[in-house]
């Protein structure tokens, strides 16, 4: 006799116990009692003929099979969640579009975001910034906004512009700490700066710092926000992107001996959402905002004109 095939409401308990560890878990995500949670998982063993979890004073444990399932119900519910942003009305706009980025580009994402939904109001926009990037491939969001190219070969990656950065700090750091506002090749041992959070195998913008000289990190975070209202703070020197600082008020860019290494961004999405309306045309718009904000960039760094001497008058 061969084996049913498991139901999608059996695999979605399974999911749940695996999520939060036990059977009262379970039951209190999906609104089920506990026997309730234990007949469907049982229901779900005897279809498939096996055992897969197993119940403990400590909570449970699943056979290999089971995480096996899992990974499929996971990926089945991203689909699921996918398919309702890509569906609903007449218009191909209508529906959701969910963008995933730093938190560094909040306000950007919320510009472009502003101005599509002035020409498309049917089209609802999510904007996330999680320390955990959303896995792209899986459609746990339909954008991306990336500091380096994808692995994955169903996603594209589309070169959003190069970023340039520089050192800011309060007025009151500056004058306690650096009061001549220049950072020399030999001074960052005995500055204090204001960093993102560690990362594997030696990687982030801390990096650049690390490898010249710096050594104090009394904050670390990885929200934008929180490292910037510490610097505010006079807690030490924030790195930040060239022209951003009109934003945040109090924060003094100090010159360099060596300019930072520029950031590289790019836009990702899945390959396939290139044909839906809504998602090409967001990522336009988002596009055309980041490269206003470039080109800001590129004239506050340029040196400033020589005037021409006008003539006299006589």
């Amino acid at each position: 006799m061969e084996n049913k095939l498991p139901a999608w409401d059996d695999l979605r308990v399974l999911l749940e116990v695996h999520r939060g560890g036990s059977f009262l878990a379970a039951g209190l995500q999906l609104g089920l009692s506990t026997s309730t949670v234990a007949r469907r998982i049982g229901a779900l063993e005897k279809d498939l003929g096996r055992a897969l979890v197993h119940r403990t004073s400590q909570g449970v444990w699943l056979e290999k099979e089971a995480l096996e399932l899992i990974a499929l119900a996971e990926g089945f519910e991203q689909s699921l969640r996918a398919h309702r942003r890509d569906g609903g009305g007449s218009s191909p706009y209508a529906g959701r579009i969910r963008v995933s980025l730093p938190d560094g580009f909040l306000v950007g994402a919320a510009e472009a975001a502003t101005r599509f939904r002035r020409l498309h109001p049917e089209t609802l926009v999510e904007v996330i910034s999680e320390l955990r990037f959303v896995d792209l491939s899986s459609r746990e969001a339909d954008i991306g906004v990336r500091g380096g190219r994808s692995s994955s070969p169903v996603l594209i990656d589309k070169p959003l512009g190069d970023v340039v950065t520089g050192l800011y700090a309060s007025a009151e750091y500056l004058a306690r700490a650096l009061p001549k506002r220049f950072l020399g090749a030999d001074d960052y041992r005995e500055q204090d700066f204001v960093v993102e959070d560690e990362t594997p195998r030696g990687q982030g913008p801390s990096q650049w710092l690390i490898q010249r000289g710096a050594c104090r990190f009394p904050f670390r975070s990885n929200s934008m926000e929180a490292r910037l209202h510490a610097a505010k703070g006079g807690m030490g020197l924030v790195m930040l992107g060239v022209g951003a600082e009109q934003e945040h008020l109090g924060l003094i860019r100090v010159r360099l001996e060596t300019p930072l290494p520029s950031l590289r961004f790019y836009l990702t999405m899945h390959k396939d959402l290139r044909k839906v309306p809504r998602i090409r045309e967001f990522a336009a718009t988002f596009e055309a905002v980041f490269a206003e904000y470039l080109a800001a960039q590129a004239e506050a760094e340029a040196p400033p004109r020589s005037k021409r001497p006008r003539a006299r008058v006589r």
